[in-house]
């Protein structure tokens, strides 16, 4: 099972691929989550987004850091208690680590795998790009073959047209080779193969 996983600062995410679904495990501080999505209800279709939501935290976190440091100045400047300029420091050094939290969160490259009734969301760079195209590729891939197995064989009540169209469209999705395609268009034009009747002709 094809496996990726995904960490930011507050969240963990891990997705498995299986033989006809992509199966999801999100943990955040908030609440744990599990589902499943079906090949059925993905669809082929990425959409890549740049999420900059963090940057309002990030310059508002700045401002504080630079506050804090002024404290301190002031507080040593002026001789006040040693615990004052502890209590600056402890703030300073607080949120420093929310600064830099929100800078690496700042701008999130995301990739949405859609084109059906729902939508995959990945992080386009966690743990790298290349991991994550290529995860991406395995997805597809194991999609193309379920539909392939799924959808290129038929009831022997199943109409002429019915079958045509729907290898047209495994070709298309790129589940058929061209030369899986040709060969299973050419069996259409002889009868009683996988299932595969020709509807007689008017005389």
């Amino acid at each position: 099972m094809t496996q990726l996983k995904q960490k930011t600062f507050t969240t963990q995410k891990e997705v498995f691929i299986e033989s006809d679904s992509v199966f999801v495990k999100v943990k955040n501080i908030r609440e744990d989550i599990e589902y499943k999505i079906k090949f059925e209800e993905l669809g082929f279709d990425t959409v890549k987004k740049r999420v900059k939501t963090a940057n309002i935290p990030f310059y508002i976190f700045l401002l504080f850091d630079l506050l804090y440091v002024v404290l301190i100045i002031i507080s040593v400047l002026g001789n006040e208690p040693f615990k004052h300029q502890l209590f600056w420091l402890f703030a300073l050094l607080f949120f420093s680590i929310m600064t830099i939290a929100a800078y690496y969160n700042r701008n999130k490259d995301v990739i949405y795998l859609t084109g059906g009734q729902k939508v995959l969301e990945l992080l386009a760079t966690k743990p790298d790009s290349n991991t994550v195209n290529a995860f991406i590729e395995d997805i597809h891939n194991t999609m193309r073959l379920h539909f392939k197995n799924k959808f290129s064989r038929f009831d022997p009540d199943t109409p002429y047209e019915f079958r045509l169209n729907q290898l047209k469209w495994l070709k298309e999705i790129k589940a058929l080779t061209d030369e899986e395609y040709s060969e299973l268009i050419n069996n259409t034009k002889t009868d009683k193969i996988i299932g595969f009747q020709r509807p007689a002709l008017d005389d």
